[in-house]
């Protein structure tokens, strides 16, 4: 049983000796198996850690000489494993989450000597040469032969790119690699017509972009276990959809907009909403837009494509920032903010979370582009909501 990962080895006696640390983590392949030559039930269990400069490996002694396995992180695929003999604690991170758990729940059996069932343990085998290389964070798909048909993708993935077309793909599933930005291509093709079902659970993304929206016939999205801090303001345009999934990220409030939908299911668990103690108005300015908003309301709501090639970095970082106003229109820094709260249960059929206050309320936060929608909001803010 072998895991590619990255390990860092802490030894734990040298805060006593006034040392500091020298140890960085590294790629290596740690694997549990037998020592020596045999492969019987008797023979002792070892884990050997291996890394590009130490082929041969460490090993450490598995029975009986565990003190804790720290696995609270082990969906993010990292891991701590604290020895007694030697005093030293193997902190595994970047690791495939399966499989992570899978090495784990075979090392606490066999830490405590309990019977490993119809798991064998084969003779630990120094790293070869292929083993370990570098991870492979970018990928680009052109043509059929560059699918990874026999290997699957890249657990490391970060990037991928394919301008191939897909016209029947109704479902996408990316979860579980490392991707901290979602591809273009995935708004920027016939997609953005086929595509049901969208699943990036279990990566590093921290914002979604506002061309979600673009996937006018998708039905369920999934999010969860990510670094998100928000949704993006165009979520209530996408009237199709009936299942989201946002649970464990860092969600402290969310777009006003996300009440014009009808879900089945919605999970926002272990995200830190606060509910706000009133209901506030922010005007920054509502007077007479500027020719930079006007421009940019143009190229937003007309879905004119853009990048580094037509505009400078600053327009395009102005462009990916814009708000949506309670009427539909997009706004920029010519907007009021307000933050007040809405009730969950008029959104979706199931609600998933977690809230102190034993309450399906959660905060939203709303933009209005005028005067008039800034009426309309303190008039009646709720029914302004399902316009």
């Amino acid at each position: 049983m072998r895991l590619n990962c990255e390990v860092e080895i802490i030894n734990r006696l040298l805060p006593a000796l006034n040392m500091k640390k020298q140890s960085r983590s590294s790629r290596a392949q740690v694997s549990i198996g037998r020592g020596g030559a045999s492969t019987s039930k008797d023979a002792a269990i070892f884990l050997l850690i291996c890394t590009a400069k130490d082929k041969a490996g460490s090993k450490y002694v598995v029975t009986g000489n565990i003190c804790q396995i720290f696995n609270k992180f082990v969906s993010d695929g990292k891991a701590t494993i604290r020895f007694k003999q030697p005093e030293e604690d193997i902190c595994i991170n970047k690791a495939d989450p399966l499989q992570l758990k899978g090495l784990l729940s075979v090392l606490k059996k066999a830490a405590q000597g309990e019977d490993l069932g119809q798991v064998t343990l084969s003779t630990l085998q120094p790293l070869s040469a292929t083993s370990l290389g570098n991870l492979k964070t970018k990928m680009t798909v052109l043509s059929r032969k560059d699918y990874p048909l026999t290997t699957s993708f890249p657990l490391s993935l970060r990037q991928l790119k394919n301008p191939g077309r897909w016209n029947r793909l109704s479902e996408l599933r990316l979860a579980q690699n490392q991707l901290m930005v979602l591809p273009p291509v995935i708004w920027q093709s016939c997609l953005q017509e086929t595509l049901l079902l969208l699943d990036v659970s279990g990566n590093t993304i921290e914002e979604l972009p506002l061309q979600l929206c673009h996937l006018k016939n998708l039905i369920q999205l999934h999010v969860k276990n990510n670094k998100l801090r928000s949704l993006p303001p165009t979520v209530g345009s996408m009237q199709k959809l009936r299942v989201l999934t946002a649970a464990n990220n860092a969600i402290s409030q969310l777009p006003a907009g996300i009440a014009r939908l009808r879900l089945e299911s919605l999970d926002l668990f272990g995200n830190p909403l606060q509910l706000p103690d009133k209901e506030t108005v922010t005007i920054n300015n509502l007077g007479v837009p500027s020719l930079v908003d006007l421009s940019a309301c143009v190229i937003r709501t007309q879905r004119l494509p853009y990048g580094a090639d037509d505009l400078p970095p600053h327009l395009i970082h102005y462009l990916n920032n814009a708000r949506v106003c309670w009427c539909g229109k997009y706004c920029f820094e010519n907007a009021a903010r307000c933050l007040t709260r809405c009730d969950l249960r008029s959104i979706s059929e199931t609600v998933i979370m977690w809230n102190t206050l034993g309450s399906t309320f959660i905060p939203v936060e709303a933009f209005l582009c005028s005067i008039k929608c800034l009426k309309n909001f303190q008039k009646n803010p709720y029914a302004h909501w399902r316009k």
